[in-house]
């Protein structure tokens, strides 16, 4: 973080005199926390992701935009990506009113743009991913996902990530007939 330093002086009948040095620290109003609905995930699912972005300043951000890498790693040389955006799931909520979607590139990376976050204010963003034949399977697998805000007058990218594991439990179906 930006840090700053501050200290006064005073002059009187030629004496001059210095204070202590004040150090601060530049925070960000700004948070966002990324979570799964559901904490594991198998071959066939969708995993629905929540994204939250809080406020806490006296002034609004405008013109957001948000970016999931959608778990991509490297592989031999090239990114893989274990999810994919589903297209048309995508819900935002602006201090817990659903709003009109905003601009969706379903990437990979998924890119989110046109956000407005206000005062004091939050925003919900809500999605599923399906799981892709990247997805790694085995017994102790799982998918790291990062999710990335920045613009509209952010000075420093906030980031959030989510980790779902693989769900390895036999997906079976039995039956009987005569």
């Amino acid at each position: 973080m930006p840090q700053f330093f501050n200290q006064a002086q005073l002059s009187y009948n030629g004496s001059v005199i210095n204070s202590n040095i004040a150090a601060g620290e530049l925070v960000e109003t700004l948070s966002v926390t990324k979570t799964a609905v559901a904490d594991s995930y198998s071959r066939s699912d969708n995993v629905t992701y929540v994204v939250s972005i809080v406020n806490s300043g006296t002034a609004a951000f405008s013109s957001v935009t948000v970016t999931d890498d959608l778990g991509g790693y490297i592989y031999g040389g090239e990114t893989l990506y274990p999810l994919s955006y589903m297209e048309g799931s995508l819900r935002v909520y602006v201090n817990g009113v659903l709003t009109a979607a905003p601009g969706v590139s379903a990437g990979p990376p998924l890119s989110v743009t046109g956000i407005n976050v206000p005062a004091g204010g939050n925003v919900i963003i809500v999605y599923e991913a399906a799981i892709t034949a990247f997805a790694p399977l085995e017994a102790g697998s799982e998918i790291v996902n990062n999710v990335t805000v920045f613009g509209g007058g952010i000075a420093v990218p906030i980031t959030a990530s989510e980790t779902v594991s693989a769900d390895v439990s036999p997906a079976l179906t039995v039956t009987k007939t005569i």
